[in-house]
């Protein structure tokens, strides 16, 4: 199963004098439901940002399967055949002028033929229950409509890894739950998802691995159960009190 890896990772935005990524060091093992919790601020979204090459450590090493990243072209564009990336705000990968042009811009961007584009654009349109918008306006959808088509342009790639950064956050419990039902069907498939959450309802029910950030940093690794034993990250990360406050 592929995997991802973070080896003493250093990044800093252009600018700032605090590090994003501050000796991260993490594996996000493969075939895994993943939590990515942690204050706002604490490298989430850089993290992510640097899992399909989007963005290049000052520092250290990101590995996808046991093998450094290659920030050429050609390395780029297969490692994002592996690794797909959904951000929160769908609109942020909407651009196209319908839905069915929009999930087949990945697959035709790698070079495949129509007939195997409309393949995977079909098999993303059903998985993410969006078939009947396919020739729809992406800028007529609602915002759990454009979350599911951004999800499915990403799954038309068909990755191992999904990495998807508060995808839900503005989503309404039914959409939320059409979202899951999706993860449900992917981890079935043997897919590893990567979620950012801020919802610790979310660690404790659907994750089997849970990464905390804290100050750029991995601050603990593991097991849902494992994490709320360890009394010191929680109290570390500030954890402690928001998850028993909302039990």
């Amino acid at each position: 199963m592929s995997w991802l890896e973070f080896a003493d990772v250093y990044y800093r935005y252009p600018g700032q004098e605090r590090y994003a990524l501050d000796g991260l060091t993490v594996t996000f093992p493969g075939g895994e439901n993943i939590a990515l919790i942690g204050r706002n601020g604490a490298g989430k979204s850089t993290l992510f940002l640097h899992c399909n090459g989007l963005y290049r450590p000052d520092a250290g090493e990101v590995r996808f399967a046991g093998r450094p990243l290659v920030y050429d072209r050609k390395s780029l564009k297969a490692l994002r055949q592996h690794v797909g990336v959904v951000f929160q705000n769908a609109d942020e990968q909407l651009f196209s002028a319908s839905v069915a042009q929009d999930i087949s811009f990945g697959p035709f961007n790698l070079g495949l033929t129509e007939p195997e584009v409309r393949r995977r654009v079909r098999m993303a349109a059903e998985l993410c229950e969006v078939v009947d918008m396919l020739e729809r306006p992406t800028h007529a959808l609602s915002g759990g409509e454009k979350a599911r088509v951004a999800l499915a342009g990403v799954l038309a790639m068909d990755p191992d890894i999904l990495i998807s950064d508060e995808l839900m956050a503005n989503l309404d419990p039914w959409g939320r739950r059409r979202i899951f039902d999706i993860f449900k069907r992917l981890h079935q498939r043997g897919k590893t998802i990567v979620l950012a959450t801020h919802d610790l309802n979310v660690v404790r029910r659907w994750a089997t691995y849970v990464v905390v950030m804290a100050g750029g940093r991995a601050a603990f690794a593991g097991s849902p159960d494992d994490l709320l034993a360890n009394q010191a990250v929680l109290a570390e990360t500030g954890l402690a009190q928001v998850w028993f406050d909302e039990i």
